[in-house]
């Protein structure tokens, strides 16, 4: 069985893809035996991959409400991330997600005890109004999620460290449509229409930090699972706060553009998992910065200007400093009103005592 899944992760390194499984060239029989073939529509894995039963599985849903913030946590450091385009990429359709090869020269160098090298990075979406993030936040399923998978230098490659407790460690980017179209995707998504099922071509390399969120510092922390077969529980994710903006039209490529076995590829998202006594750590404090939804560098409006120097955004933190600002003014407009008010009864109050008695001294007199 070890020797299984030795050749089947070894296959998988070969072709890049995360899902540390078979493509669909591969399933089936490999060296005589039979091989549990799975997919999204039936996600009752535990037949063929016993691990995907285990009680540490991924994704989860995040509940900001009983996450333990930890301001410790140190942030996350990343290093060699702006490629060269002369350093030709592979972008694959293995049948379950497009995925795409990443240099070992990319690396996270900082935010965990240890180095951590890329590997590749891939997408879940979901299909036509339906959305397709893997992890949920407050019961919130976003539109897209992107994964860049990490394997620890020690170990040396990605077959090694996918069954090593402290092998893997994935970065998770939640996608959602806003008004922008953001150009930083294009490299990847107007590709997509050229792979055919199965296929690899190849891409000329670019910075993948600009697919990041640009507060590397607000994350989700917990250990889990790989999100597919066989289901590893080797993985420490990183779920960063904010989101990444992209346009529709980008969102339906990829949710059109690519094939498997001569259907759309889409909705290939795994349902939430217990989280089964797990803790989920926040790097920042829920009370000051929650879900924050910003674009991130290489946004252009509809003129085709380069926005990306704006920094238009709002978090929780900025609008309750709006609210207690504008109540803080209004008390104290009502304050100053008040005060006008009471000084002006007490100013005709004095005037009409006056009126009354003068009268009456003058009647005394």
């Amino acid at each position: 069985m070890r020797r299984l899944l030795f050749l089947i992760l070894t296959q998988l390194l070969a072709t890049g893809t995360c899902d540390i499984s078979p493509g669909p060239e591969q399933e089936g029989k490999h060296e005589g035996k039979t091989l549990a073939h799975w997919n999204y529509e039936d996600q009752d894995w535990v037949k063929g991959y016993p691990y995907c039963n285990g009680d540490a599985q991924s994704p989860i849903n995040i509940n900001t409400r009983k996450t333990i913030v930890n301001k410790e946590l140190p942030s996350i450091t990343l290093e060699g991330y702006n490629l060269k385009e002369t350093e030709q990429l592979d972008l694959s359709n293995n049948g379950h997600t497009v995925q795409l090869s990443l240099p070992d020269s990319m690396s996270i160098s900082g935010g965990f005890t240890q180095k951590y090298l890329a590997s590749q990075l891939h997408f879940h979406w979901g299909s036509e109004n339906i959305p397709g993030s893997e992890h949920t936040v407050d019961g919130t399923q976003y539109a897209a999620e992107m994964h860049i998978v990490h394997f620890a230098a020690k170990y040396e490659s990605l077959v090694n460290a996918s069954q090593k407790a402290d092998g893997l460690a994935v970065l998770a980017v939640f996608l959602q449509v806003g008004t922008q179209h953001n150009k930083n995707y294009d490299h990847i998504f107007d590709k997509l229409q050229d792979i055919a099922e199965g296929a690899t071509i190849k891409i000329p390399g670019f910075d993948i930090n600009t697919l990041l969120p640009s507060q590397l510092h607000h994350f989700f922390r917990y250990t889990g699972s790989l999100t597919t077969p066989p289901c590893f529980q080797t993985v420490t994710w990183t779920v960063f706060n904010e989101v990444v903006l992209i346009s529709q039209v980008q969102l339906d490529k990829l949710k059109t553009s690519l094939k498997a076995n001569h259907h759309t590829l889409d909705s290939n998202f795994r349902q939430v998992q217990p989280l089964n006594r797990r803790s989920v750590f926040a790097s920042f404090s829920s009370l000051t910065s929650s879900r924050s939804i910003v674009p991130n560098v290489g946004f252009t409006d509809s003129d085709g200007n380069d926005n990306s120097a704006n920094g238009n955004h709002f978090t929780l933190g900025d609008t309750l400093a709006v609210i207690f600002g504008t109540l803080f003014g209004c008390t104290a407009l009502a304050f100053a009103v008040y005060v006008l008010k009471q000084k002006k009864q007490r100013s005709n109050t004095e005037r009409g005592q006056k009126v009354i008695y003068k009268p009456a001294a003058t009647m005394e007199a």
